[in-house]
Parts: structure tokens; sequence; C-alpha cells
């Protein structure tokens, strides 16, 4: 006798259009007049993500591997990767992930949304592949450092074009060598050195996490000769494989790593052994140089976070619209239901964040000081807060599906694996708390955040005057206890920071909200999802469902902001 198998497997046609708040979201974004042109971007990338799926399943089984002579014997490192990794590289970079963002023509009509449209078209790619998600971080991170610091420089100008191409064959990844096995984060620690060989520099010395390692562009901090200690005395320099030939010859891959998660990309430990690069800022600069590259990998390091969020949540209501237990399907059961609306509040929450953080971004390219400030502000706290919740929501959807979210035929294993390592690259939770505090103590820039805060607050009041009057009062103590901070010994200011950066985000958050709320398609779900946020003791809870029973009236309008049955279904 054949049961009946009560296993739902979703399957998804595009990651935009499962989205169905997607529309109104980027219409509200990017304005009714270049909303239709440029929606193609992110529909593309979300049939791609949606195409990534099963690619990075088996990129995922088949790691890369190292291979490090030729038949002859002689010495020949090449990095071998599965053909489900190379099909993957079509997707993303050959449908402009990268590339739009150095095309002429878009720059010319689009430029002042350059960010929002690039990072749109990521977070939809990296709902299915977060291992190859961080090579095309580097790759883009390498060209806007260099379109920054060495527009004029003629190497860097060829590097350009390569980075910016969709051409596979043409195209040159990127990478970002930066930790050493003496500091880790303590990059002022660093001793890889530079040296002049008559008009030509060289490196030479070790490099311990080495993402991307074979790519063909690489940012390398060394130490400058006779440099400072510290990161004063480091100098940023460009190191091209391909260029003079046999330079590649000099990056010794010396292993891969075997990791935890993002395993489909390469990532391995480099010496130098006397490589040639060019200098793109020397000592006292080249740490700050690095230091963009950095930021906006958090940047990415967020979008990231918000896809795995992203996806989870949407695997987890596909299955739970389908699922059926006690008589009834998932989605109807009261906790399930309270449980994953928690979660789905939290991305809504995120997602208002991050991408307002990336408008900003574009406005702070177009000179605007405020901007500039605000991202300051911004780029650490977004990028630890999406990152801690970006496991914890992996795995509390994980749980709302059940055992057949354990086996590795479901995306879900994956993704979780994927997400741990979103709290420790680019920076941990307590390395960019200590940023925050420093972009707090030198520059004010938790200034132009309150600001924000306070601008998001008086437009919301207009759609809920009394959420937008919590949210104020939340605002308030909050300054109370930035002040606090501010009088505290330097101790007591690093014990007190990481709950500060939690509860920053979380009303920056809840202000957008509101704020995003005025679309009339948006408001229902919005305010519901500022309502539970607002609930919740903090952005990193250890359990979800904290919403009493005074908010199930919020259950539904989240639900169908993350999923339509209906539309799955046709």
């Amino acid at each position: 006798m054949t049961a009946p198998h009560n296993i739902p497997t979703p399957e998804h046609q595009n990651l935009f259009t499962a989205d169905p708040l997607a529309d109104a979201l980027w219409r509200r974004w990017l304005g009714e007049d270049r909303y239709p042109v440029l929606r193609g971007h992110l529909y593309r990338l979300g049939r791609h993500g949606a195409l990534a799926s099963p690619l990075s399943a088996l990129a995922d089984r088949h790691p890369p591997t190292l291979r490090t002579h030729d038949d002859r014997g002689e010495r020949a490192e090449r990095v071998e990767y599965h053909p489900a990794y190379r099909r993957l590289e079509e997707l993303s970079y050959g449908a402009e992930i990268v590339s739009l963002k150095y095309d002429r023509s878009f720059l010319a009509e689009y430029r002042d949304v350059r960010h929002l449209v690039g990072f749109g078209g990521g977070y939809y790619f990296a709902q299915s592949e977060s291992g190859l998600f961080c090579p095309i971080c580097m790759t883009d991170g390498v060209g806007w450092v260099l379109e920054r610091h060495a527009p004029e420089e003629p190497i860097a100008r060829e590097t350009l074009t390569h980075l910016a191409s969709r051409d596979l064959g043409m195209l040159w990844q990127g990478a970002m060598f930066l930790t050493e096995r003496v500091g880790g984060s303590d990059v002022g620690a660093n001793s890889v050195e530079a040296h002049r060989d008559g008009d030509r520099w060289v490196l030479r010395g070790h490099k311990w996490f080495c993402s991307n390692v074979d790519a063909a562009a690489i940012l390398v901090l060394a130490r400058m000769p006779g440099g400072t200690p510290g990161t004063r005395g480091l100098g940023l320099f460009l190191l091209l494989r391909e260029v003079p030939a046999g330079n590649g010859g000099k990056i010794r891959i010396e292993r891969l790593k075997d990791k935890f998660g993002t395993r489909s990309m390469a990532t391995g430990e480099v010496i130098l052994e006397d490589a040639e690069a060019t200098l793109i800022a020397g000592a006292g600069e080249g740490f700050k140089a690095m230091a963009e590259m950095i930021n906006l990998s958090r940047t990415y390091n967020a979008v990231a976070s918000l896809a795995l969020i992203r996806r989870a949540v949407l695997e987890a209501l596909a299955y739970g619209a389908e699922r059926r237990a006690f008589g009834e399907r998932l989605w109807d059961l009261p906790l399930w239901r309270a449980t994953v609306a928690d979660l789905v509040a939290e991305h809504l929450a995120s997602q208002v964040g991050v991408f307002t953080m990336i408008r900003a971004l574009d406005r702070a390219e177009g000179g605007d000081p405020r901007a500039a400030g605000l991202v300051r502000a911004l780029t650490p706290i977004a990028k630890a807060a999406t990152a801690k919740q970006a496991v914890w929501c992996v795995s509390e959807a994980m749980e709302a599906i059940g055992a057949n979210a354990f086996v590795e035929w479901s995306p879900l294993p994956r993704l979780l694996r994927d997400a741990q390592v979103l709290p420790i690259w680019e920076g941990t939770t307590n390395i960019l708390t200590l940023d925050l505090l420093r972009a707090i103590g030198r520059e004010r820039a938790h200034e132009a955040l309150i600001y924000r805060i306070q601008a998001a607050l008086h437009a919301g009041a207009a759609v809920d005057g009394a959420l937008a009057g919590v949210i104020g009062g939340r605002l308030d103590a909050l300054g109370a206890r930035l002040q606090a901070a501010g009088e505290a010994a330097p101790p007591v200011q690093q014990r007190l920071a990481r709950g500060l950066l939690e509860e920053l985000w979380r009303v920056y958050c809840a202000s957008l909200l509101v704020e995003e709320a005025a679309e009339p398609e948006l408001r229902a779900p919005f305010l519901a999802a500022a309502r539970r946020i607002l609930a919740r003791p903090s952005v990193c809870a250890p359990a979800g469902a904290f919403a009493g029973a005074d908010l199930v009236d919020t259950e539904e309008p989240l639900l169908r902001a993350g999923f339509n049955p209906a539309a799955a279904a046709s």
C-alpha cells in the first residue's frame, strides 16, 4: 500500500517574482519612470538565482581542488573547479552582476542608483549561491578602489576593463589578500613586505586567508620599506597574475582551506615570492584605501545575510503552505504562524535597513556629506546585525520545516553552513563594534544616523502616529544610553557597545518600516513588521515567537508578504 507523501518539495522559477513585495518596493526605490527600464536586471538575476540552486548544491558537494604540479612534475599551481561552478559564473558575471556598475551607458543615465541596482541584482542571485558571491564582491571591490584611487594609472585602467567584462574569457576576477598568521583581524601586525627592485615593487611574505585565491587581480597590503608599526606603515598594491608574464609563478598557493561553508569557492594560503605589483596607495594611505574595499565588502556581507534570510524564510513558507500536521496546514497552526511571522518581520526590517543604507551610499558617491556620515555609521552596524540574524533566521526556518530540512537534498543545510561565516568575514561582531565606537567617538557619525531616524519618524507619523511615537520613545532612551556610554571609561564603553549596536539597528529599521508604509501596497506588512520587531527583546534573540496574542492580526499580512501560495500554484 502506498501512503500519501505529505512532503512538499518547493521549486522556484524566479526568486524575484517569488517575492510578493518586490515590485512595490523596487518601484518605490527606483521611481515610476526608471523602474520599468531597470526591472529587467532584477528579473534576470532572480531567474538566474533560481537556475543556480541545483548548481550550487553540486558545487558545494564538489569543492575546488588544488593541483600543485603539471604532468612533468613542474610546480604549477592550478585550482580546478566542478563544471557547476563554471556555470554559476556564467549565470552571474554573464548577467552583468558586476559589469553593469561600470558600464558607461548605464552610468551616464543611472549613476545615482548604481549601487542600489547592482546590489539589488546580487541580492536575488545570492539567495542561491553564497560561495561565488564572495568573488563577485571582491571583483567589484577591486574595481571600486582602482576607480577611486588610480583612475589615470594605465595598468589600473586595463585591469578595470577586465574586471568589468561580462565575457568570461576576458574577465579578471578580483581578490583581497589581507590577513596574515601574525594577526588576523589585527591588520596592523602584518609583516608581508614590499621592496624596491629598480623601478619595480615586489612583494614578499605569507598571506593566511585568501578567498578567491586564484583571482587574476588582487589588492594586497604590504609593509613599506622603513614603514612605521601598525596600519600606517602599510601600502596598498595591485598584484596581477598575468602581468608581467610569469608573475603568477611567484604567487604560490600552498594549500586550500577545508571550510565549514561557502565550499564552492576556493580559499587558500599564499606565499608571495618577489611577485611584482603596482603601488596604489603608500604609507599612511594604504590601509585607508583598503578600508574602502573592506567597507564595500561589509555591505556585500549584509546583502548576503539578507539573501540567506530571505531564501530560508521563502523555503519555510512554501513548505508550510502545503505540509499538513495535526489535521491542518502548518501555515494555519498558531505557534508556527507566530514563529515564521517573526522571521518575515526581521527580514523586512533588515531589507529596508540595508537597502536604505545602499541608497545613502549612492548619494555619498554623489558628494552628499550627510549621506557619507550615515554610511559610515551604518556599515558596521548593518554588517554585524544582519550577519548574526542570518545564522539565527536560517536555523529557525530549518526548525519550522522540521527534519526534512536537515537532509542534504534540502537547501537549508547549505544555507546554514554558508550563513555561519557571515559574522566572521570582513570583521567579527566585536571588531565591528569597536569600529562603531571609533565612528561615534572620532567622527560623530551617529549624529547622521539619528537625524535619519528622526526624518523617518517625521514622515511615518502621517502613516501611524502612535507607532511612530513608540519608536520615538525608544530613540529618546537610546540617546540617553549613548550619552552615558560616551562618558564612560573605554573598557565600559566596549562592554556596552554591542547592546548599543543592536538597539541602533532596531530603532533605525523600525523607523524605516513606518516611513516606507506610506506606500499602500506595503502598509499592512510593514506596520505589522514594525510592531513585531518592537515586541522582540533584541535583534539576535535566542528564540522566536516573543509576540503575544495581541499581535495575532500581524501574522497573515506578514506570511503573505513572504509567500503567495496562489501565485506559486499558478
